[in-house]
């Protein structure tokens, strides 16, 4: 009997219950996608090595409990974030080859079940966040979220200063990790940190707003690279916050030996070279030379999180 009949004759209950099963995974992959995973990753990797910094600084040593508890939790407010923004801008998305097939766009996913587990995530994850944690991580994890998604997300379609306000829930989370051991919300340790990741997201979200400039602007958000088409001003931010990051990056890791130095060098060896392709991008802005900028950028943010780990390892 040849394959063809074979597959043919398979038992309807089979093909149903493979259906089902193949139904429930992109199921769960569409909820799963609603988090942005990638993103979410990049802010347990901040809230992380605030938390190791805040430790070996201070002496705020906790449990292995409290870090899988701040992680789990701050992965759901993350979640939260970039599903509520996902279902604020459904119809702009819809515009846009680079998003039109997200689950809402798509239709995979309807607004009332992204909304649903959007409140979910965030209500549990903070509960959680206070509960098992500390109420102050909390209120900064709150804080991260309320910015983002009812202050920065609006914004999108009103001003190019979006991009500079979306810089602060972007690095929030630092302080969520900060607190979490114990470390005081007025540290100057934890807010150079937070720094730190608020003036990397200049060159990397320049270098975002120039290859999708068309889609942006068809869509109707106000980008720099609409406002002002060139590219010039966003080569400009691009460098600017380049250049800004290598003497705060000497601060973040606070040589005080031969050893430290080291590991300073190499940090400022890292922003050298995302600040050569800020240069490169100012210079000729093409495609070609954002996308160089973008992979700098996320080569530089976990290189800087590993020296400043490595840093305080001592």
């Amino acid at each position: 009997m040849s394959s063809a009949t074979s597959s043919s004759s398979e038992p309807p209950q089979a093909i149903s219950i493979a259906t089902l099963g193949s139904t429930s995974v992109a199921w769960w992959r569409d909820y799963a996608a609603l988090t942005k995973p990638r993103i979410t990753l990049m802010v347990l990797l901040t809230v992380a090595v605030a938390m190791f910094t805040a430790q070996q600084l201070h002496g705020h040593f906790v449990s292995w409990w409290i870090w899988l508890h701040t992680l789990i939790a701050t992965s759901m407010i993350a979640g939260s974030a970039s599903t509520l923004n996902q279902w604020f801008e459904i119809e702009r998305d819809m515009l846009m080859p680079r998003t039109q097939k997200r689950p809402l766009p798509s239709g995979r996913l309807t607004r009332f079940e992204a909304a649903a587990f959007g409140w979910f995530l965030v209500i549990a994850g903070l509960l959680y966040q206070g509960l098992a944690v500390s109420w102050m991580s909390m209120l900064c994890g709150l804080t991260t979220w309320f910015v983002y998604c009812w202050i920065y997300t609006p914004l999108k379609c009103i001003t190019w200063w979006n991009t500079a306000i979306g810089t602060l829930p972007g690095a929030l989370p630092v302080m969520i990790g900060w607190t979490a051991v114990g470390g005081s919300i007025w540290d100057w340790n934890g807010w150079a940190l937070t720094a730190i990741v608020v003036i990397w997201q200049f060159p990397h979200f320049m270098s975002i707003a120039w290859l999708y400039r068309n889609q942006y602007a068809n869509a109707g958000f106000r980008m720099l690279t609409k406002e002002e088409p060139t590219g010039a001003a966003a080569g400009w931010h691009a460098i600017v916050g380049a250049l800004a990051l290598i003497p705060l990056s000497v601060v973040v890791l606070r040589p005080d030996s031969a050893i430290t130095w080291c590991i300073a060098i190499l940090g400022v060896l890292s922003c050298v070279s995302q600040a050569m392709a800020s240069y490169r991008f100012l210079l000729d802005r093409n495609d070609v030379t954002a996308r160089k900028l973008l992979r700098a950028s996320l080569i530089y943010l976990p290189a800087i999180m590993m020296l400043v780990v490595v840093r305080w390892s001592f």
